[in-house]
């Protein structure tokens, strides 16, 4: 008999939406500094929340301050809402042919 493994889930601050943790871009807040960055990893130590790997999602993030809001942090800097728009756009692309199974 399979066992099932339990699948953490998420929700996107921007959508409201519950999703798998693999499937959402987590921003977390570093304990020394208190500055909001992403973590592709997923397992840097600090307040965490998740967005969508959505261009619209992200950019209805930072309109809504939503990250501030999660993490309570004083700013969120523009660079992390670059480096979440870019992780969109490598989330968004194909596997190449021969990596599909």
């Amino acid at each position: 008999m399979a066992v099932s493994r339990r699948v953490p889930i998420r929700t996107c601050v921007a959508c409201q939406t519950a999703f798998g943790k693999k499937g959402l871009l987590r921003v977390v807040r570093d304990p020394e500094t208190g500055l909001a960055e992403f973590d592709p990893t997923g397992k840097r130590p600090g307040r965490g929340a998740y967005v969508c790997a959505s261009v619209e999602c992200v950019l209805l993030s930072v309109k809504r301050k939503a990250f501030e809001r999660s993490l309570k942090a004083s700013g969120c800097n523009a660079e992390l809402s670059s480096h979440l728009a870019s992780a969109c756009a490598e989330s968004a692309d194909p596997p190449p042919p021969d990596a599909v199974s």
